[in-house]
């Protein structure tokens, strides 16, 4: 095990696979304003850095970074002193679940698995079965929303763990950015291209005959083959620009480029891209599913179901908004996201499950 610090013991052991560094989902960006919200209300955490991806000079990026890191084996996670152990992994050996074997566990689900296979047309395999062993493994289960609980309780979990609670996630206010509403041109897509988030219905708007003015911007790795050859056929390549994974300063480049957030998903958990627009200010076309229904409330521009015929009239309904329209939208938006879903209220509400699995412990 390396770490950073020689502190050795905390209030609680955060274990992860993602870092914010170089994030492959939502989890690190979760993680980075988990890290500000904890260090805020005053939780000492150590974040321990467990069967990852990252290459010796992202590991030694992190230590340099992030306060109060260590990366380690399962095994070595044993040794550590703390109070309650809580977990994001998606992807762990199954030592970590004898690590953790005598200490309080919270598990943070950030997105069904089996529900991940469902809504994208994908199998995968024994990730599923680490998933639901970790549930029965935890003492405690957090999940990101309210729609997320109806599904864990439809899919028949509560046979493995029914001390399940809603912890929604929060992010740093970035700011909101000053805009001419009267711009509507530039759609923007940020998150994972897979299936269940439409990949094919932005190229598809670039081609409809009335919007011939309007311009794609997409953040995020390009895992459609599918959507790639019909930016071709569609012969719009000169309307939109996929910018693959990005950091945090394109990344913030991108949020200041668009005059719209595009998000027409199936399946949502919580919505993590769709809360970083609104609170930026950014007016939001999208799915009312799960979990975006909870951050966004009346405040977006909702397509009535999944299909592309409803996203095209979505975006077509925010265009002929009126500029007083969209201003209400985007501020009433950001207020919300600001009083509902800041770092401090997730880290608040976690140190309340702490708080309680520690209680039930003594």
């Amino acid at each position: 095990m390396i770490s950073n610090t020689d502190i050795s013991d905390f209030d609680v052991v955060e274990v992860t696979n993602e870092m914010p560094l170089n994030r492959i989902g939502g989890v690190g960006t979760v993680v980075e304003h988990l890290i500000a919200g904890l260090r805020t209300i005053g939780v000492r955490a150590l974040w321990y850095v467990v069967d990852h991806r990252y290459r010796p000079h992202e590991i030694d990026r992190i230590l340099d970074e992030v306060p109060s890191v260590a990366v380690g084996t399962a095994e070595e996670l044993a040794s550590v002193r703390a109070s309650l152990v809580h977990l994001h992994s998606y992807n762990h050996h199954e030592g970590l679940l004898r690590a953790t074997d005598s200490v309080p566990v919270l598990y943070t689900v950030h997105s069904l698995l089996a529900l991940e296979e469902r809504s994208n047309g994908v199998r995968l395999g024994p990730a599923v079965g680490r998933q639901l062993a970790l549930m029965r493994h935890a003492d405690s289960v957090a999940v990101v929303s309210d729609s997320e609980r109806g599904h864990y309780r439809r899919l028949g979990y509560e046979r493995l763990n029914d001390d399940v609670h809603v912890v929604p996630n929060g992010i740093v206010d970035p700011g909101r950015r000053r805009r001419n509403h009267g711009d509507r041109s530039i759609v923007g897509y940020c998150g994972r291209l897979v299936p269940r988030k439409h990949p094919d219905y932005l190229p598809r708007l670039l081609a409809e005959p009335d919007l011939a003015d309007t311009l794609g911007l997409v953040a995020g790795k390009f895992f459609s083959p599918y959507a790639r050859d019909l930016v071709e056929r569609l012969e719009v390549e000169d309307r939109v620009r996929y910018l693959g994974w990005c950091g945090p300063r394109r990344l913030e480049r991108f949020w200041e480029s668009i005059d719209v957030f595009v998000l027409p998903t199936a399946y949502e958990p919580f919505g993590l891209a769709a809360l970083e627009a609104a609170t930026r200010g950014i007016p939001v076309v999208c799915t009312r599913v799960d979990g975006l229904g909870e951050i966004l409330g009346d405040h977006a521009w909702y397509c009535e179901d999944t299909t592309y015929d409803a996203f095209v009239d979505a975006v077509r309904r925010f265009r002929r908004a009126t500029g007083a329209e969209v201003e209400r939208h985007v501020d009433h938006a950001r207020r919300r996201a600001l009083e509902c879903f800041s770092e401090i209220t997730m880290a608040s509400a976690y140190r309340r499950r702490f708080d309680a699995l520690a209680a039930a412990a003594a």
